[in-house]
Parts: C-alpha cells; sequence; structure tokens
C-alpha cells in the first residue's frame, strides 16, 4: 500500500474541509493507497472536525518528503517545501486560485495533478497559462445517504442560507417579513445536522453565495435540491452546470427586489401546485451527483500515480 498523506488546518467546519473529508474517505476505499492525516497545532479538535469526530489517526508531525503520494487543497501548498520531488495532488475548490491578486495564484505554477470541482474552475486556471500538471475535472459528488430525510410538513416557509452575505441576508429578511413572508435568517455556519434539518423542513431556500468572486462549484444548492427545498439560488458561474433556471430552480438576479420577488413567485408555485416539476428535476439533478461517481473518477486518478 502506498500512503496517501494530507494537510489541514481546521479552524471551523467549512465546505471546503467537508470536500477534503470525502477525499480522505475515498482514499481509505482505495485498493492501493492508504491515507494519513497531519493537522497543524492550531486545528480544532472537536466535534465538529470530522476526523476528530470519526476517530481517525491524526500524524503528531508534519513530513512530506516521507509520504508517497501528497494531497492538499487551498493554501496547504505553504506547507509543502519548493524542493519536495513527492507527486502532488492538488483540489481545486474555487475560482480565486485564477486571480492573480490571490495568494493561491502563486502555486499553479507548481507541479501538482489538479482535480477542479467544476467545469468553470478547469477552464479559469487553465487560462491563466500558469498550470504546471494535468487537471482533472470531477465535479462535486453528494453524499445522499448522510442527509437527513426530507420533511413531510413544512414549518418553514423560506429558509436564507446567508453566511456568506451576511448583510444581505438581514436585508432580504426584513423585505421578505414585511411582506408577509415567513422567515429563517441564517447568517453564521450552524453544525451540519442542524443546518441540513432546516433545509429540509423549509418550503424555499434562499442560497446566497459569494457575490463578489462567485464560487467553484457550491454544494449548498445541490443540497437543497436533495432535501427537496424548491431553491432559489443566483448564478454564482460554478453552479452553472447543474442550478438550470425554470428546469429545477429558480435564479434571480443577486439583488433584493429579484429575489424578494421570486421568493413570492415560488411560494405561489407551491401553493398551486405548479412546483412539482421543478422539485422533481431538482430531486432528481441531485441524485446525478451521487458521491460513489466522484470516488471512481479520484481512484482513476490514483491509478495513474501506481
Amino acid at each position: 500500500m502506498k500512503n496517501l498523506l494530507f494537510h489541514r488546518d481546521f479552524q471551523a467546519f467549512t465546505g471546503g474541509h467537508l470536500k477534503v473529508w470525502d477525499y480522505f474517505k475515498h482514499s481509505q476505499a482505495s485498493a492501493f493507497f492508504e491515507p494519513e492525516i497531519y493537522l497543524t497545532p492550531s486545528s480544532l479538535r472537536d466535534e465538529s472536525n470530522p476526523w476528530i469526530a470519526r476517530g481517525e489517526k491524526v500524524l503528531n508531525q508534519w513530513k512530506p518528503n516521507g509520504a508517497d503520494v501528497l494531497f492538499i487543497a487551498g493554501l496547504d501548498w505553504l506547507a509543502v517545501p519548493e524542493d519536495c520531488d513527492k507527486p502532488v495532488i492538488n483540489l481545486v475548490q474555487g475560482l480565486c486560485h485564477a486571480l492573480p491578486e490571490d495568494p493561491r495564484y502563486a502555486f499553479l505554477r507548481r507541479r501538482a495533478t489538479r482535480i477542479c470541482v467544476s467545469r468553470q474552475v478547469a477552464e479559469a486556471i487553465v487560462a491563466t497559462g500558469q498550470v504546471n500538471g494535468p487537471v482533472v475535472t470531477i465535479p462535486n459528488g453528494l453524499d445522499l445517504v448522510a442527509l437527513p430525510r426530507p420533511s413531510i410538513e413544512r414549518d418553514i416557509q423560506v429558509l436564507i442560507a446567508g453566511y456568506k452575505e451576511p448583510n444581505f441576508a438581514k436585508a432580504l429578511s426584513e423585505l421578505l417579513r414585511a411582506s408577509g413572508i415567513g422567515v429563517h435568517c441564517l447568517t453564521r455556519q450552524l453544525p451540519r445536522s442542524e443546518y441540513l434539518s432546516l433545509v429540509a423542513r423549509s418550503l424555499v431556500t434562499v442560497f446566497l453565495p459569494n457575490s463578489v468572486h462567485g464560487e467553484g462549484f457550491y454544494l449548498p444548492a445541490l443540497e437543497g435540491m436533495a432535501l427537496e427545498s424548491f431553491v432559489v439560488c443566483p448564478d454564482c458561474i460554478g453552479n452553472r452546470d447543474f442550478c438550470l433556471n425554470e428546469a429545477n430552480c429558480l435564479q434571480p438576479i443577486y439583488d433584493l427586489s429579484s429575489i424578494v420577488a421570486t421568493c413570492q413567485d415560488a411560494l405561489a408555485r407551491i401553493s398551486d401546485g405548479s412546483s412539482e416539476f421543478i422539485l422533481s428535476a431538482a430531486s432528481q439533478r441531485a441524485h446525478m451527483h451521487a458521491i460513489e461517481e466522484e470516488m471512481r473518477l479520484f481512484h482513476a486518478v490514483l491509478d495513474a500515480l501506481l
């Protein structure tokens, strides 16, 4: 068995950590690689950390030159010495990697096999002309088994998943309430199970992605589809292959009046039963992103390194 060494600086549970955790589990299912994880000394070691919660062995020392292959994401590159000659798998999750002013941009020149979470991310980094090594697109997968069951009784009219845009979310919440709509507004991250339970209880969920740089994929919208909440989500670039306006969700312009009107429209469709086509198509789209396909494609990347 070959060693696949992961590195994480875990300060809070984020979508980025969730996907690295998924890839850690994928490598546990490999016939040829055994994963190990190093957490920085400042990393949280509580139940919010999936490696701790699942009782995974955490290495006490970071020794990249002793591994067979490294798996890194984001700013993990800072921990990899320039003279390290080990093969690197680099998970690229955001469009920001393609921005010259972003610190991750400089890492594109370092040799690695890059796994991009969407076609849009792959196109963005390749267009820089800086990429050193193969670029593979593996769309984010969704662990459907780990999701709660959609609620039959939905006691929340509109949920606003607004922790990435808290000020906008608060303003939107006020406008929706003023129009007589019941709102549950999230402006900070909750424990994952609690958050998913709220989505499962909501007739409509408004997802507010990063409005400045966009998103590399934006898994929350796909989770909303799987949980059979009517998804309202503006375009954020990385969601273009699975958020299809009027087909499986509604995509308003990213401004307050447009989103308010779209929420009113979504609730009206739910009330008269015309939402069923969109909700059914959304569920089908979510199931197309089952995590087993992500694992299969990743195992092909690993096999190429043997």
